[in-house]
């Protein structure tokens, strides 16, 4: 008699050697890829931490200190571009190797120059380079990630930035002001050890092709064999691992087929402008807190507005991205159509908080409910990340992503620092928190966007489930017949 939940097949060495994949090695991956974004973010931290000190060290003026600051923005645009057409090559190890090494020397090279405009080119370099793993890191996340945990790694990795920001203020802090440069070095060597393990990995875990099957060995009747295991499949199902099913392009480009179909891809494109919305927000938030609070609230204590604001801004996104990632762990994570609901319950909590952060007078209530936003916010934007990048095939994903940034650029971090300056220039004198409320109930536009974007995750979803389900149905009847037929031979 054959158990449904248990089928055996006989293993052979080659085919042993091909399918095992170490759980260890994929988590040690992840997690270095995610620890990757969050050090490449500590430089925004050491520049806050050293700013008077890095300031007058390089003979900078406060026009050419905010360049020197916003000119990653530049190298991150182009860098979309190209990485768009790069990774749809299958040559991703090297690129994630080049990138990792630039990005080292980039960082050490602040210990031997003070040339303003050759630090001008570092820091575009940075952004250039930083780039890549922006795109690659939720991507390989959703490949690679270990099942059980995939939900939790993927929330993580987008909570990194506020991460690498307090990492960064803590270095420099630590170091002091006047070694700044050391601040620097440090987040070189961090970059340097985890390069180390990730240069030196199989190519394998790095391809575009590989796929995971619920399969696992087992010791029986004297031998090795692949087990296939319903019940674990559900819980893991990536024990083993196998590469090429998907063959990429040999050349680099963009396929216009592969573009069009994420275009007309109705939850790609509505959990992308989802995050350019919400971006638009986060924006404004960082940028114009201080004038906010000084015009709107009168407030003008900048040293109690600086401990409330790094608090709502490092802890709030932390929080929320962790326990957003465990609750929709819980119910079966991003892949799973429970989590459409839990999407939707975060958006509203996030629309409430909105409504006292708008209309708060007392600093200490308006930085609890700005903790409260960035919280519940965190809760479904890492969320939204995986609904987007999961919704394409392998060959789509490096291109979806990137075109995810560019998106979130173009029409969240650039209009939305713009789109408060001209309201607040055009009101400010009569009315001072008008841009500041215009600004946060931009929200709705987010709010409505995330709806449609759950609706069609919903929907693919559990049209896929309904597909497994008659698969495992037809693939269970094949077996029992081939079983029952080698029977009657025996029999014969």
């Amino acid at each position: 008699s054959i158990k449904k939940e248990e089928l055996l097949v006989e293993d052979n060495k080659e085919e042993k050697e091909r399918f095992e994949l170490s759980r260890i090695l994929r988590f040690a991956l992840v997690s270095s890829f995610i620890l990757l974004n969050i050090t490449f973010s500590a430089d925004v931290g050491v520049i806050a931490s050293s700013k008077f000190k890095l300031q007058k060290d390089l003979n900078f003026n406060d026009k050419e200190f905010a360049t020197f600051n916003s000119i990653t923005s530049t190298g991150r645009i182009l860098g979309t571009f190209i990485y768009m057409g790069l990774l749809t090559r299958d040559n991703r190890k090297l690129l994630t190797s080049v990138c990792l090494l630039a990005s080292c020397a980039l960082f050490f090279s602040f210990m031997f120059t003070s040339h303003k405009f050759v630090l001008f080119g570092v820091r575009f370099l940075l952004g250039l380079s930083r780039n890549f793993f922006q795109i690659y890191v939720p991507v390989y996340v959703d490949q690679f990630g270990v099942k059980p945990l995939k939900t939790l790694m993927i929330s993580i990795s987008n909570i990194t930035s506020p991460l690498g920001r307090a990492l960064g203020f803590a270095i420099g802090t630590a170091l002091g002001e006047s070694r700044w440069r050391y601040s620097f070095a440090v987040v070189g060597l961090i970059l340097l050890s985890l390069a180390v393990l990730i240069i030196c990995s199989p190519s394998r875990y790095f391809s575009a092709g590989a796929t995971f099957k619920g399969y696992y060995t087992k010791e029986g009747d004297g031998k090795s064999k692949l087990v296939v295991n319903k019940e674990e499949n559900k819980r893991y199902g990536d024990s083993v691992f196998e590469v090429g099913e998907i063959k990429m392009k040999k050349k680099g480009g963009i396929d216009i087929d592969d573009l069009f179909a994420i275009l007309k891809n109705p939850t790609f494109m509505f959990s992308t402008f989802t995050r350019a919305s919400v971006s638009f927000i986060f924006d404004i938030s960082h940028l114009f807190i201080k004038d906010y609070v000084q015009n709107g609230l009168g407030e003008t204590n900048q040293i109690l507005l600086l401990s409330y604001y790094s608090i709502a801004s490092g802890v709030g996104p932390s929080v929320g991205g962790a326990i957003g990632g465990l609750i929709i762990t819980k119910v079966g994570g991003y892949e799973h159509k429970n989590s459409c609901k839990m999407i939707s319950i975060f958006s509203v909590l996030t629309f409430i908080t909105t409504f006292f952060l708008c209309f708060t007078d007392k600093l200490l209530t308006f930085c609890i409910s700005l903790f409260a936003f960035y919280a519940t916010a965190y809760m479904f934007y890492p969320i939204i990340t995986g609904y987007a990048v999961n919704s394409l095939n392998a060959k789509q994903k490096g291109t979806g992503y990137s075109f995810t940034i560019l998106i979130c650029t173009v029409c969240g971090n650039f209009p939305g620092p713009l789109y408060y300056g001209i309201i607040n220039d055009r009101f400010k004198a009569t009315n001072p928190r008008l841009a500041w409320r215009c600004s946060i109930f931009y929200y709705i536009v987010g709010f409505t966007l995330l709806q449609f974007a759950c609706y069609y995750r919903y929907r693919d979803l559990a049209k896929k489930e309904e597909e497994d389900k008659k698969k495992d149905e037809e693939e269970m009847k094949e077996i029992e017949s081939k079983i029952g037929r080698a029977s009657c031979r025996e029999r014969v």
